[in-house]
């Protein structure tokens, strides 16, 4: 039995024989497209029925859209659309469009296609970026199952990370800078947000959250069996197309403003002032980071989010700091909070040297800038308290 498409699913039908391919989108020029897609194509060889089914598909008519997306809940679902219609778009946005055919028997594909059928009419489901997307659903029914039918586990262990299956040590992190330039605002932004969970070294399989190392294994499945897999290069545009961001690097902006740091730190230092409003703009800002690391972490859905020692230089309680240092007399515990920032600081950098958990390389000239204003802030208010306690004597 083989099926056709109806409205509702897939209905079997004994005129039509399918066939099923990968479909692996390029990488876009945008954030959102950075890590390129996957999609599944199947059509009978009489051409009458060309469908793809895309697992990449925001449902905005989800209930509670909006804060499910900011709670790491949202809601994605499958759907289809013409072959033609899907491939035009990313060619029109110079996406390069390949397609592996998987020359399975009739048994095989009916089984995909069935499996298709029924995600096809179930509810919504829990996007994660990492764990669960457009591209390791793709995996979970073609490449698993693929694996699977062909008995190839001596070879492929999808779910151990051994000297077989990765030389590098793959980790989500080091696969995210692959795509995204570590000295991006959007790399910036994820290695913030994201903790030491994602520094773990990761198995095969879960490789598969990008779409290109889908079409990696099966390369190398085609390899190994010639009649298995089939690649046609569908569209190649003349530049394939990255990621990328028409203004300063966050590496050049921050270390910008960590030198004017010092450099006020400096002049502080030597006319005996104190330039209050630096340190409320970094209080209020390293505190309201570390209010965003810790939500993501203990309140949110978001998986990769936990574990994030982020808040080792952006602690939440800096912002109390700001109401502290506003005070004509300073609090006394204030200097030894300020302390602690330091301690945590280093212990950042242990961190990051033992591989605890990677920081994005352009937050070093902050680091360095936060310990040099923290020993100021220390001397200066250890200053002002002496002579405090001189005039009253």
């Amino acid at each position: 039995t083989v099926f056709c498409f109806k409205s509702n699913g897939i209905q079997a039908d004994n005129k039509n024989q399918f066939k099923i391919s990968i479909l692996t989108i390029g990488e876009g020029s945008d954030l959102v497209d950075a890590f390129g897609h996957s999609a599944i194509r199947v059509r009978n060889l009489n051409k009458t029925i060309d469908e793809v089914f895309n697992f990449g598909v925001y449902d905005f008519n989800a209930p509670n859209f909006i804060l499910n997306f900011i709670k790491g809940r949202p809601q994605y679902k499958l759907d289809t659309e013409s072959y033609f219609d899907f491939t035009q778009k990313y060619i029109y946005e110079e996406r390069y469009i390949i397609e592996q055919e998987l020359n399975l028997d009739k048994n095989s594909t009916n089984q995909i296609i069935k499996l298709l059928s029924e995600n096809l009419k179930e509810p919504n489901y829990t996007y994660d970026y990492l764990k669960d997307n457009c591209a390791t659903r793709v995996a979970d029914i073609i490449v698993v199952r693929l694996n699977n039918i062909f008995n190839e586990k001596s070879l492929y262990n999808l779910d151990k990370n051994d000297e077989i299956n990765s030389q590098s040590n793959y980790t989500f992190r080091k696969l995210i800078h692959s795509k995204i330039s570590e000295n991006t605002w959007g790399a910036l932004g994820i290695d913030i947000c994201l903790g030491a969970i994602i520094d773990k070294d990761i198995s095969l399989r879960e490789t598969f959250f990008l779409p290109e190392y889908i079409m990696n294994f099966l390369t190398d499945f085609e390899n190994k069996n010639s009649n298995l897999v089939t690649k046609k290069i569908i569209y190649e545009p003349l530049n394939r197309t990255r990621y990328s961001e028409n203004i300063p690097s966050p590496l050049f902006v921050i270390s910008f403003l960590s030198i004017i740091f010092i450099i006020i730190s400096i002049i502080d230092f030597k006319n005996a002032n104190w330039t209050k409003l630096m340190d409320y703009i970094i209080f209020g800002f390293t505190g309201l980071i570390g209010i965003l690391v810790i939500y993501l972490w203990f309140f949110s859905n978001h998986f990769a989010g936990s574990q994030n020692y982020n808040f080792l230089w952006a602690f939440p309680l800096n912002i109390i700091l700001i109401y502290n240092i506003s005070k004509k007399n300073i609090p006394k515990w204030t200097i030894s909070y300020i302390k602690f920032l330091i301690i945590l600081i280093i212990l950042l950098f242990l961190h990051w040297i033992t591989g605890v958990q990677k920081y994005n390389i352009s937050l070093l000239p902050l680091f360095i800038a936060l310990i040099f204003r923290y020993l100021f802030l220390i001397n200066h208010i250890n200053k002002i308290k002496n002579e405090n306690l001189y005039k009253k004597r």
